[in-house]
C-alpha cells in the first residue's frame, strides 16, 4: 500500500514538472520567431534560463527591471477569488434553475433548453457591454446607480457585473447538462422501483438522482474551468479588474506569461489529481 502510494505521488510530481516544462517550451516560442527569423540558439537559451528562474523562483522580473513575485501573487489571488465566487454562484443558480424546470416546467423543458441554447450563442463580450449599457441607461434615466460599471481604483471596484458576466455562461451550460441528466436518471429502472415503493418525487430527486448525476458533473469540471479562464481575460479587461489577466495584457513578457500560466495551472492540476484519486478509490 505504501509503495503504491509512493508511486502515485511520484507520478503526480512527474506530471506536474512535465506540465511546467511544457509551458516554458511553448511560452518561449516568441524568442524562436524573433524578428521574422528562426533564432534557435536564443530559443533554447531562453528555455534554459526560464527553467532555472522558475524552479528556483529567483530573478523573475517583468519589463526587464521590476520584481515579478510581489506584483503577480496578489493579482493572482484576486483573479482566483473572482473565479471561485463566480463558480460557486454559477453552480448554485444552475441547480436552482434546473430544479424549477424539472419541478414546474417539465412539459416545456425542450423549449426552455432551446431558448438557453440561443442565449448561449450570444458572444460573452456582447453580454458584458449590454450589462454596462443597461446600468448606464438606468443611471441617466432615473438617476440611480446601483452597481459600479468599471473599476476605478480601490475605492470604486466593480464586483456584481464582472461576477454576472463570468458566471452567466456557466449557469446556462450547467443548467442544460443538469436538466438533461436528471431526466435521463428519471427514466431508469431504479426510479420506477422507488415510485412503486411510494417514495416522493422530491425525495427521489434529492437523495438519488442528484447524487448519481454529481459524478457525471465532475467530468465537466475541466470544460467549466477552461470556459471561465477564457472569459476571465475579457472580464478583467472590460471591467478594468486589477487581476493577473489584465496585468499580462498591460505588461507583455515571456517570463510573466509563462509564470502566470503555471500559477493558474497549479491549483487546478492538484484538484484534477485529487478528483482522480477519489474516483479510483471508490
Amino acid at each position: 500500500m505504501v509503495k503504491t502510494g509512493s508511486l502515485s505521488l511520484l507520478k503526480i510530481i512527474i506530471q506536474y514538472i512535465a506540465g511546467v516544462l511544457l509551458f516554458i517550451v511553448i511560452g518561449s516560442l516568441p524568442v524562436l520567431l524573433r524578428d521574422l527569423t528562426y533564432d534557435t540558439a536564443g530559443y533554447f537559451n531562453s528555455i534554459k534560463e526560464l527553467t532555472i528562474k522558475i524552479f528556483t523562483l529567483s530573478n523573475l522580473t517583468y519589463n526587464g527591471q521590476h520584481e515579478m513575485l510581489p506584483a503577480v501573487l496578489g493579482r493572482f489571488f484576486y483573479s482566483m477569488k473572482t473565479l471561485g465566487m463566480a463558480l460557486f454562484a454559477a453552480t448554485a443558480l444552475a441547480f436552482l434553475l434546473s430544479y424549477l424546470i424539472v419541478l414546474f416546467f417539465e412539459k416545456k423543458k425542450d423549449y426552455i433548453l432551446s431558448f438557453i441554447e440561443i442565449i448561449r450563442s450570444i458572444p460573452d463580450v456582447l453580454w458584458m457591454f449590454l450589462l454596462q449599457a443597461g446600468v448606464i441607461w438606468i443611471f441617466k434615466t432615473f438617476g440611480v446607480k446601483f452597481v459600479q460599471t468599471t473599476s476605478l481604483g480601490s475605492d470604486n471596484q466593480a464586483v456584481l457585473l464582472p461576477l454576472i458576466s463570468l458566471s452567466l455562461p456557466i449557469i446556462l451550460f450547467l443548467t442544460q447538462v443538469i436538466v438533461l441528466k436528471i431526466f435521463e436518471e428519471l427514466d431508469k429502472q431504479y426510479i420506477l422501483l422507488a415510485k412503486a415503493k411510494g417514495l416522493s418525487y422530491f425525495y427521489m430527486l434529492n437523495f438519488h438522482v442528484v447524487r448519481n448525476i454529481s459524478q457525471n458533473l465532475k467530468g465537466h469540471f475541466k470544460t467549466i474551468v477552461w470556459m471561465m479562464l477564457s472569459t476571465l481575460v475579457m472580464v478583467e479587461y472590460i471591467f478594468n479588474l486589477d487581476g493577473l489577466m489584465l496585468f499580462n495584457i498591460k505588461h507583455v513578457s515571456v517570463e510573466l506569461f509563462v509564470f502566470s500560466c503555471i500559477l493558474f495551472f497549479t491549483p487546478f492540476f492538484l484538484i484534477y489529481r485529487l478528483l482522480d484519486i477519489k474516483r479510483l478509490s471508490i
